[in-house]
């Protein structure tokens, strides 16, 4: 069956003609307030959809129907006004002549050869023409009350623009952007925004997992700002702010704003991976610190972090989850620094229950060693034979085999352990992004690795934590 738009009046349909034009027909919601609202617009009397009814997209302002009940097209609101059929004034007076010119013909006094036709320009009427004029009256008072209401409700609106967040907030404040946003200048702020732009004006905001693919990547009808999407982003990852509190700051509703994040976390993840390479050997060599020349081709050092996480229902996740050092529920990461203080390496989330042997090999760290690399790790990260395997080697403290540690040992567990606190005080930094604070909830689970990434690599902007 071809699909026809069901308006009254309306005569779209599904063919060629109507895909030139980009006509997309919509089906009719199921149920719900949104198929109650939707009946409400059409206004047709003794009238029910069915499966096969659809409303074309010519009846939507932005071309496209809204999940939000706030948005204007939540329901269509584009109809054309039925044409009245009012005679024109040429027409009407050409009726006029042609009922005179019957009345003439019916004339028996006079001979029909005498009879003349009578035209239009023979009739001489006495028609006067008006003009409509305005008059110099009393202001009326309900005109008063509505000047009165137009200016309150300016008002109102300059008062409502005063309370909503904005880049405003942070601008061409250092100490307000880091505080807000985790970068060390609004300088930054807007380079990275700048650098997102490009693509960030094309995206196509998620709409939720049980959302048709085709709908749930429509474009996002909202009154927020790019740049203060970003901002708004970035507050929930650095302040760690609930949903309803920035929905609240920016006036959105909380499903608009959980679009929002989801679309701009999967967006950082993709653009900022493709500046956050795993260095070359050359490159780490290039921008060695003095204090780690000691360690020939030292190229990352190595350590794991956890975050706590809801305990989920399912018994099996339950225990791939739960991590007796932590004792609770928590997602396991990888973190490789360069010597210099760079993150060049950060594994997907694992299950708190997976050691840290077993997170170097399935995190796919080995692949990316060359030959003659020098690992740096701590004594939980017994891996030295699979380094081995790519003639690589390991710097990790010596171990207690005898009563009491040699000198030499001794100096050598001080030199790791003084170099190695670097990758404390990184991952230190990433955890100053409070969106990790507390129990992460099963619903930010889907996007976990890539928030934690995208925090990550926002820490490689800011100032380097080695000389």
């Amino acid at each position: 069956m071809v699909k026809s738009c069901s308006v009254y009046g309306c005569s779209n349909r599904a063919n060629n003609a109507a895909k030139e034009k980009g006509i997309k027909f919509f089906k009719f919601p199921k149920t719900g307030h949104k198929r109650r609202a939707w009946i409400k617009a059409l206004n047709r009397k003794n009238w029910t959809p069915n499966k096969n009814s659809y409303v074309c997209s010519s009846h939507f302002v932005d071309g496209w129907h809204a999940y939000d009940r706030e948005e204007q097209d939540y329901a269509p609101t584009i109809f054309q006004e039925a044409e009245k059929n009012k005679k024109t004034e040429s027409e009407s007076m050409l009726h006029l002549l042609r009922r005179m010119h019957n009345y003439s013909s019916t004339d028996t006094s006079e001979d029909t050869e005498n009879q003349v036709l009578l035209t239009y320009d023979d009739i001489d009427l006495d028609i006067k023409i008006t003009e409509n004029k305005g008059v110099q009256c009393d202001a009326d008072h309900l005109i008063e009350e509505n000047l009165r209401l137009q200016r309150e409700n300016n008002e109102l609106r300059s008062q409502i623009s005063e309370l909503k967040w904005s880049v405003n907030k942070i601008k061409d404040n250092d100490k307000a952007t880091r505080l807000y946003t985790g970068l060390p200048s609004f300088a930054v702020f807007v380079w990275l925004f700048n650098f997102l732009l490009p693509k960030a004006q094309n995206m196509r905001y998620w709409n939720g997992s049980s959302t048709p693919e085709f709908d749930r990547q429509r474009p996002l009808q909202t009154c927020v700002p790019l740049i203060d999407q970003f901002l708004a982003v970035l507050m929930r990852l650095k302040v760690g702010l609930f949903v309803h509190d920035i929905a609240d700051r920016f006036l959105i509703s909380t499903s608009t704003f959980s679009n929002i994040f989801v679309t701009w976390i999967c967006l950082m993840y993709e653009e900022l991976s493709i500046i956050n390479r795993y260095p070359s050997r050359d490159l780490v060599n290039q921008t060695m610190p003095s204090s780690f020349k000691k360690f020939k081709n030292l190229r990352v050092i190595l350590d794991c972090t956890e975050i706590y996480i809801q305990r989920p229902s399912n018994l099996i996740t339950q225990n791939l989850t739960f991590s007796n050092y932590k004792q609770h529920n928590t997602l396991k990461f990888l973190i490789g620094i360069t010597p210099s203080g760079v993150i060049s390496f950060v594994s997907d989330a694992w299950g708190g229950r997976i050691s840290d042997r077993q997170l170097v090999i399935k995190s796919g760290f080995l692949d990316m060693l060359e030959p003659g690399d020098n690992i740096m790790a701590d004594k939980g990260f017994t891996i030295s034979d699979l380094l081995k395997e790519r003639k690589c080697t390991l710097n990790i403290p010596p171990f207690k085999t005898k009563d009491q540690f040699s000198v030499e040992e001794v100096f050598n567990t001080q030199e790791i352990a003084k170099l190695r606190i670097h990758v404390e005080r990184k991952i230190g930094r990433v955890k100053d992004f409070h969106i990790f604070d507390g129990v992460m909830p099963l619903s930010l689970a889907p996007v976990a690795s890539k928030c934690f990434k995208v925090v990550c690599w926002l820490t490689n902007l800011d100032i380097p934590i080695v000389d």
